[in-house]
């Protein structure tokens, strides 16, 4: 038992102290992930932050041949311009705050190193981590070096814009506010950026969802690696409670051996009793010899009274036989004085044997076994009192005797040595009854002792084996109780096994659903940068129809500059020239109606710009219709191209303002389906 309980004490001890080394491990593990998790959104960042740069460096090469070809007058290149702009101070701005990230970042690497210090005590897991610290040091400084990098294209792309704004620039920005065109170059610049904004907000989402997933697969890891050590603590107090139920085996492996040998030695006593009883059989045989050979002494007493009745007869020897008589007196007191020494010791004998008795009396409850071993001995201690009654009584004649022997005076002192030597064989017989007596209370005492010693031995075997039987019980319901929780322990891991299972499928699910939306957000990147592209080019169109339009009104305007002049001189000379006014009002609506459409193909453009530059960033999601906004947009302009011709050859107003309606109208169309995308 104090073994056990060391034992127990020792598996408590070590338990205690994994606890803490595995909350050590959990911290400096918790730590490192953070760093990883940290170290790749940064690199996903700056992924996106190259993108941006790339796109910019293409814009700036754009920008500086529409620079070289329009001299920096165009409203493309103010557009495109602002655009840039914008963008540059965003790339400048993410990049300092992504440079001040990893500048916490690298505080946080220093921490992980001072807690990673605590664990130097585990060998392989504080290898793990000095490996992991490494690794993620050397991608940090990679990191730096690319932020530095894009930090210098960043600064160069600032320069870019201010050699972009120089005085030229703000005069045709003055000049091209007063016409209204710079606050739709704004407004649009600023749909880009919100749209750009809204993409990349979009693209942190993706992020934050995967980060989620990293987080809770790393949290299940976790979880498996805490089962796994629960489940080694619980093999290990498993083991343990093995190797004490195998001791406890052992131990009643031993108390059966020891039962054994115990039962070997009460057949040895039962033997030893067996032998005592055989001894006092042959003690009451050599009694029942004693017993006739005492009986023959008594039959030649007999003959020799008879023998001393004839010689009563003879007086002449009453002298001598007198003095004989006297001598005879002192030896008969001797040995009356010997018989009361004898009674005495067969008291003593009788009191012993009453004392052996109530002793048998007292065993007789526990051992009966020897029940008939106590009755000899019972019968063997009153054939003593017999005996000692018998003698007693050949005492008692042998004084009648004497006193005849004293009144006849004819005994002779032949009889008196016959008398003498019977009485030496009387004393004799009487010793060796004595020590047989004492040698059959030896025997019984030494019985008693045995059997004694044997309870004892016996009960104390009783208690081992039912302690035995305890411990074996108590191992059994500890083993009963493990089985169950190791039962409860494998349903739990199951279950998890389980639920990585589904974690890995959703993560391959998203990890394929992310892969399909990059796809989807390429392919449609692409289709806005063709629809950029069209717009341009459609654009461009457009403006060469507006420079041919204003040429063409500047001939207009010559035409119509002359006939006023005519008219001035003939309303001068005749006042009655009604036809020369009629023309000039005529020319004069003319005029007025084309600088009205030159404005609705103004607003027109400036309306289908801005709707199909908001449509191509809102259409995240509606690839099968990209083809609509393009025939749309197809349609406006031959809507704008109906209304310039009708403008030019008709001089209608009615025409344009329709065209301009139905071009509104398409254009709400397309907000509407932009809207509900």
């Amino acid at each position: 038992m104090e073994d056990y309980a060391t034992g127990n004490i020792n598996i408590g001890c070590s338990d205690s102290s994994k606890e803490t080394d595995v909350l050590e491990l959990e911290n400096c593990l918790e730590v490192l992930t953070k760093v990883d998790l940290d170290l790749a959104y940064s690199s996903e960042k700056l992924v996106n932050l190259h993108g941006l740069l790339m796109y910019l460096l293409a814009q700036e090469n754009e920008l500086e041949t529409i620079a070289v070809g329009n001299n920096y007058v165009s409203a493309e290149f103010m557009e495109k311009a602002l655009v840039f702009n914008l963008l540059s101070g965003v790339l400048d701005s993410e990049v300092r705050e992504l440079d001040s990230f990893m500048v916490s970042l690298q505080g946080e690497i220093v921490d992980a190193h001072k807690i990673k210090s605590s664990c130097r005590h585990l060998a392989e897991p504080f290898t793990m981590m000095e490996e992991k610290l490494i690794d993620s040091e050397e991608s940090l400084k990679q990191t730096q070096h690319q932020i530095s990098e894009v930090k210098i294209q960043s600064a160069k792309l600032q320069r870019t814009v201010l050699a972009f704004t120089h005085d030229n620039w703000k005069s045709d920005i003055a000049e091209l506010s007063e016409h209204g065109l710079l606050s739709n170059v704004n407004a649009q610049s600023n749909m880009q950026i919100a749209g750009q904004r809204h993409i990349l907000k979009m693209l942190e989402k993706s992020l934050a969802r995967e980060l989620d997933l990293e987080k809770r697969l790393t949290e299940s890891r976790k979880t498996e690696e805490e089962l796994k050590l629960k489940l080694h603590y619980t093999e290990q107090v498993a083991f343990h409670m093995e190797e004490t139920a195998e001791l406890v085996w052992g131990r009643f492996l031993e108390a059966d051996n020891s039962v054994v040998v115990l039962k070997g030695i009460s057949n040895e006593l039962l033997g030893r009793l067996q032998l005592v009883h055989f001894n006092l059989n042959s003690m009451i045989q050599r009694e029942s010899e004693l017993k006739s050979k005492y009986q023959g002494c008594v039959e030649e007493l007999k003959e020799k009274d008879a023998a001393l009745e004839n010689f009563s007869s003879r007086d002449a020897e009453t002298s001598a036989i007198d003095a004989e008589l006297s001598t005879l007196r002192e030896k008969v007191k001797f040995l009356e004085e010997k018989l009361k020494e004898s009674e005495l010791q067969l008291s003593n004998a009788k009191a012993t044997n009453n004392s052996s008795q109530a002793k048998v009396r007292e065993l007789e409850n526990l051992v009966d076994s020897l029940k008939e071993s106590i009755d000899v001995a019972d019968t063997r201690a009153e054939s003593a009192e017999l005996k000692v009654a018998e003698l007693t009584g050949t005492n008692v004649e042998l004084t009648e005797e004497l006193n005849f022997l004293k009144e006849s005076a004819s005994n002779t002192e032949k009889r008196v040595g016959v008398l003498e030597k019977q009485l030496r064989e009387a004393e004799i017989q009487l010793q060796h009854a004595r020590a047989s007596s004492e040698a059959s209370q030896e025997q019984q005492n030494m019985l008693y002792s045995a059997i004694w010693d044997m309870e004892t031995l016996i009960e104390d075997l009783k208690s081992k084996v039912t302690k035995a039987e305890h411990k074996t019980d108590s191992a059994e319901e500890h083993c009963i109780i493990l089985s169950e929780t190791n039962s409860d322990l494998t349903k739990e891991l199951s279950i998890l096994r389980d639920r990585i299972e589904y974690l890995e499928a959703s993560l391959d699910q998203a990890k394929s659903s992310k892969v399909e939306s990059s796809k989807d957000i390429n392919v449609r990147t692409q289709f806005i940068m063709d629809l950029v592209t069209q717009l341009a080019k459609e654009r461009e169109r457009i403006e060469k129809q507006l420079n041919h339009l204003t040429k063409e009104n500047k001939i207009l305007a010559a035409k119509l500059g002359k006939p006023v002049k005519d008219a001035s001189v003939g309303y001068n000379n005749e006042e009655d020239d009604d036809k020369d006014l009629a023309s000039l009002k005529n020319n004069l609506s003319n005029a007025s109606c084309a600088k009205s459409s030159l404005e609705a193909v103004k607003d027109s453009f400036g309306q289908s710009f801005q709707a199909e530059m908001y449509e191509s960033i809102r259409l995240y999601g509606l690839s099968s219709k990209s083809d609509e906004p393009s025939q749309e947009a197809s349609s406006s302009d031959n809507d704008v191209k109906n209304s310039v011709t009708v403008n030019s050859s008709d001089g209608t107003v009615s025409k344009v303002a329709a065209s301009k309606d139905n071009h509104k109208q398409k254009s709400d169309k397309l907000m509407s389906q932009s809207w509900r995308s």
